[in-house]
């Protein structure tokens, strides 16, 4: 099977070169189609081809086998792509970004830094050559690319994504100024927690509602996302109660000082985080979570509120008791299916306990340890993603029955 070509790629091997950079006459090429077909005279006032072509001679005769001849070459050229015409509609157009798909290829890395700092910031810059250098292997030369270039594009950055680069490609395309909700869910998705709080951090980033779902029930494991995701602009009221289930009272308060909400809203997050901590403070939790379970189980009171106040303080033993007896199965099933990690059987257990497809979601981040990529999300906001059938069959593989 052929391996997956990461999208940090190095640069190409290159002819013999000079001690001082490549040889001379791997540019070649570009002086001699300039003046094979030389550029009409330029309008008044447009004198962008002869700027072009004087760039490049003073370049070979200053020696294109030296490194820093290279490097201000790339300047140069970039500080005219604003003034070519667009999309290499001429002559002179394509020999200048010819040359530029040469220089994002250069053996020496701070030609191709010079270059990417160079690039960076035009929004009119070659596709082909911003594709190379955020694909470049090393970070002096992808990362200002990545952060800053508004010529590279979605499709571009969701395969340098999905290819699981190296942390810090991650955290520079999370800062971006502008990012879309595919690729924010790509990145929120990609299991790296440092780019994932930037993320969440950039009021830039457009994160749909799915996407912030999953992200607040993972937030179990990363606490340091909660105040982020309460700060988050147009957060939902649910997920803002959602958020109050952690007993987390700096995030609590972020979420009672937030001038979008009412009232009620308020006072819902108050009286959530105060029933979390009865729950902890409760003289029924000196009981061991099977027998607090089995009370609750006959007073009629083991529900989703119950499940979640348990969960927000980490007791997975009661919750696996309290599925035990919902679902009507052996605890040794029960055991079985979370610790598979099997993220369809543990959607059909909870299924078959009656409750709810976003108590589901908690329990697979939370009591199965579920990785994120690999969690069953919900449908439409709220819907079980498996049929009935699909769910019965998935419970058979276990041996539980109709």
């Amino acid at each position: 099977m052929t391996a997956r070509r990461s999208p940090f790629r190095p640069s190409p091997r290159l002819p013999p070169e000079t001690d001082c950079g490549v040889a001379p006459e791997l540019m070649d090429y570009l002086f001699a189609e300039s003046s094979d077909t030389a550029p009409p005279p330029a309008p008044p006032g447009r004198n962008v081809a002869r700027q072009v072509g004087d760039v490049l001679v003073e370049s070979r005769l200053a020696g294109m086998g030296d490194a820093d001849v290279r490097s201000n070459l790339a300047r140069k050229l970039c500080r005219l792509l604003p003034d070519l015409p667009p999309g290499g509609a001429d002559t002179v157009s394509t020999v200048a970004v010819r040359a530029l798909e040469q220089l994002a290829r250069d053996h020496i890395v701070r030609v191709r830094e010079a270059l990417a700092t160079a690039i960076k910031d035009i929004a009119c810059a070659p596709p082909s050559v911003v594709a190379t250098l955020a694909r470049d292997v090393e970070r002096s030369v992808a990362e200002p690319v990545l952060r800053c270039c508004a010529a590279l594009g979605d499709e571009d950055l969701l395969d340098i994504v999905a290819a699981a680069p190296a942390g810090w490609a991650l955290s520079a395309i999370a800062r971006r100024h502008s990012i879309g909700a595919a690729l924010s869910d790509a990145i929120a998705g990609s299991g790296h927690a440092e780019a994932t709080g930037i993320l969440l951090d950039n009021t830039g980033a457009v994160i749909a509602e799915p996407t912030l779902e999953s992200l607040v029930e993972r937030s179990a494991d990363h606490p340091d996302w909660r105040e982020k995701l309460a700060r988050r602009p147009a957060l939902p009221r649910r997920l803002a109660l959602r958020l109050a289930d952690f007993v987390d009272l700096a995030v609590v308060e972020t979420l009672r000082r937030r001038p979008d909400f009412d009232d009620s809203t308020v006072a819902e997050i108050a009286a959530t985080t105060r029933r979390r901590i009865d729950w902890a403070e409760a003289p029924e939790s000196a009981e061991s979570p099977e027998r607090r379970a089995v009370r609750l189980h006959r007073l009629g009171k083991l529900d989703e509120t119950a499940l979640g106040d348990a969960m927000s303080w980490n007791e997975t033993g009661f919750v696996r008791a309290a599925l035990t007896l919902r679902a009507r199965v052996a605890p040794e099933v029960v055991d079985l299916i979370l610790d598979a990690h099997d993220p369809q059987a543990v959607t059909a257990l909870v299924w078959r306990a009656g409750l709810s497809m976003r108590c589901a979601m908690q329990i697979q981040t939370r009591a199965a340890g579920i990785h994120p990529r690999a969690m069953l999300n919900a449908r439409q906001g709220s819907g079980f993603p498996l049929s009935p059938a699909e769910m019965a069959r998935h419970l058979e593989r276990y041996g539980i029955g109709p």
